[in-house]
């Protein structure tokens, strides 16, 4: 194991531009996603998703199956499911949701490249999201995570989505989630995307009960909320995590931080790769525009 706890740090991940996009928001306020000067409208305009390797949507519960999930189910497991958030409406009264938002997004990113790849990122801010999978949440067992890993992977299939992201953070994700339930769940939730050819990928703030173990062995992508703390990927070494998916976590909302300074910091941390907050403010030209400058750093 690299016991090296400063940067740079020897990450293997290639060259990578990718982004969140938070599906509740639109912007300017009145459009919704298919009017014409909508924020996901430019994105479409200024080939943002030609310049992205994956892009992922923000955010997915984990509900009981029930006869309205995919997959159906009478209870006994658990999968994924989008908020009923609703936008505004269209020309004809039409009111599109978080579901419709998810599906455009699919259907026009892969339009445009056909390679990227487009996840789903888990709630952070919903108490025992991860814990109720469990009927003994005190003694996480094999099966109901198996169970829960099946369904993942058919959600994600039956919407031609590429993997599952993890927004590891307090209020109460990394709080309420215990080190056994991290690692029974995703030794099962890992594996079997692995099985289907999809990502299973980490935005982290905290090394808060995680499992080193798992983490190596099963995640893909660690892109660290490094506009949190910059000391994360030496907090992850000093935990027995090896740097070897270590990514950078930009952030342009609030014009934290501009795509040269971003790439100034990838370099100094030896990450090739990169993860952005996020396309979609209410500031996105601004978070869009230096997306594609940093793309061109990243890519090349």
């Amino acid at each position: 194991m690299s016991q090296n706890h400063q940067p740079p740090f020897p990450s293997k991940l290639p060259a990578m531009n990718n982004a969140w996009i938070f599906l509740n928001e639109d912007n300017p306020s009145g459009t919704n996603y298919n009017d014409p000067t909508s924020q996901y409208q430019r994105i479409i305009r200024e080939g943002l998703y030609e310049l992205s390797d994956m892009i992922s949507l923000c955010f997915v519960d984990i509900v009981p199956t029930s006869a309205n999930t995919i997959p159906p189910g009478d209870g006994s497991s658990y999968t994924l499911f989008l908020d009923s958030v609703t936008h505004p409406a269209g020309p004809n009264g039409e009111v599109p949701t978080n579901q419709d938002y998810m599906e455009w997004i699919v259907r026009d990113a892969k339009q445009a490249n056909p390679k990227i790849k487009v996840l789903l990122t888990l709630l952070y801010g919903k108490q025992n999201l991860i814990s109720q999978i469990y009927p003994d949440p005190d003694n996480p067992d094999a099966a109901s995570a198996e169970a829960f890993a099946d369904n993942v992977v058919t959600y994600l299939k039956h919407y031609n989505l590429d993997g599952f992201d993890i927004d590891w953070e307090w209020h109460y994700l990394s709080d309420d989630t215990t080190q056994a339930q991290f690692k029974t769940t995703f030794s099962a939730v890992g594996p079997a995307l692995k099985a289907n050819d999809m990502l299973l990928t980490m935005g982290p703030a905290t090394t808060h009960n995680l499992d080193p173990d798992t983490v190596n062995q099963h995640f893909d992508i660690i892109a660290f909320q490094m506009y949190y703390s910059t000391s994360l990927p030496g907090e992850f070494v000093r935990n027995g995590i090896e740097p070897d998916a270590f990514a950078y976590g930009a952030k342009f909302e609030s014009e934290f931080q501009t795509a040269d300074n971003a790439y100034a910091e990838m370099q100094t941390y030896g990450f090739k790769a990169v993860m952005t907050w996020r396309l979609n403010s209410s500031n996105y030209v601004y978070e869009q525009d230096e997306y594609k400058a940093l793309a061109k750093l990243v890519l090349g």
